[in-house]
């Protein structure tokens, strides 16, 4: 029987937020991915300079060919292409996806977005099996794996148009059946599920949980995440609780990472996280940055020592217990427009 590699080792890890040091295995791993790269990856093994690793930034990825050669069946995936830079495609092979679910299974069942319950789930996104779409709708679809599906709707059509009457015609229906309920979004399509709502309560008796990504600028800017949770919380106002939390991750890097109820990030064993200064120099805690992603899932892609292009601050200590060092995403650096919630609100204009 073959010794699984580090980075299995590390996929494997049962508990993303433990306080275990566990340095040498992430080290490790990170030279695995190191070494396969180099191996096979003319483009990526010409970045080094010696023994040192690149550190590349995203934008990089959208410009030039830079996909490591896999073998086996995949799935490919584009970023939502808003970006200066336009769309990046990278293929998902069966490796890298066994690992990101295993560590993303984990995620979910520690932040308790995991139900043993049948559920349905309200996808505020397009059906990506109908027709390419960017990369958001086809992790929603896979997050509806947190629970046995009872029904999912896409509340999204193909040309990105949100459907506020589908949504709130489906979460009315859903309410007096009283199943539990899921709904995954973009945040500009929370913001118009919100301004949408009905004046009278809908009779949720069970728990009503969320997850929406592509940050928190919502693009009429009507509403604030705390006003928009506020919104809905009234609107669901039968639920035994609304939980909804904020998710954070791109296409170029592996995993999604899930905010604690109390707004936070925690980084899980499987990640590195790192702030950098203008001067390219690590910031000091609670200094602002951009953020630099560290993880070696990806056999199709050198993205294992990532540079984004999104700005955020860490710190440790949270009231939630959760040991491991925390992230708060503050935003863009480039154009705040230029973002997937942008590319939705112009389609729902």
């Amino acid at each position: 029987m073959n010794t699984p590699s580090s980075i299995d080792q590390l996929s494997l890890l049962d508990d993303p937020y433990a306080g275990a040091a566990d340095d040498a295995l992430f080290n490790a791993a990170m030279a695995e991915a190191d070494a396969w790269h180099r191996a096979r990856n003319p483009a990526y093994a010409a970045l080094w300079e010696g023994e040192q690793r690149p550190l590349i930034p995203v934008g990089l990825f959208k410009r030039c060919e830079l996909g490591t050669p896999v073998e086996g069946e995949g799935v490919w995936l584009s970023s939502s292409g808003t970006g200066k830079n336009g769309p990046a495609s990278v293929f998902f092979d069966a490796a890298s996806m066994r690992r990101i679910e295993a560590g993303m299974r984990q995620i979910f069942y520690r932040q308790g977005m995991v139900s043993q319950h049948p559920a349905r789930f309200l996808l505020l996104s397009p059906d990506p099996r109908r027709a390419p779409q960017a990369g958001y709708a086809t992790s929603f679809l896979r997050f509806t794996a947190c629970a046995p599906s009872a029904d999912i709707v896409f509340a999204v059509d193909d040309s990105g148009r949100f459907q506020p009457e589908l949504a709130w015609e489906t979460l009315a229906r859903w309410a007096k059946d009283g199943d539990f309920c899921f709904i995954f979004g973009l945040t500009v399509h929370f913001e118009y599920l919100a301004l949408s709502a009905p004046q009278t309560p809908l009779p949720f008796r069970n728990m009503v949980r969320g997850l929406t990504g592509g940050g928190w600028k919502g693009m009429t800017r009507k509403m604030d995440r705390p006003q928009i949770m506020a919104r809905l919380g009234e609107a669901l106002g039968g639920a035994a609780k609304v939980d909804i939390r904020d998710i954070f991750g791109m296409t170029e890097h592996p995993l999604h990472y899930i905010s604690c109820p109390h707004g936070r990030f925690h980084i899980p064993r499987y990640s590195r996280l790192e702030i950098v200064r203008a001067d390219g120099a690590p910031a000091a805690p609670g200094e602002s940055g951009l953020i630099r992603l560290q993880n070696p899932f990806f056999a199709s892609l050198p993205s294992h020592d990532l540079l984004s292009e999104d700005l955020g601050r860490m710190g440790s200590g949270c009231a939630c217990g959760k040991a491991r060092p925390w992230l708060e995403f503050l935003g863009r650096a480039s154009d705040p427009s230029a973002t997937c919630a942008a590319q939705a609100a112009s389609a729902a204009a």
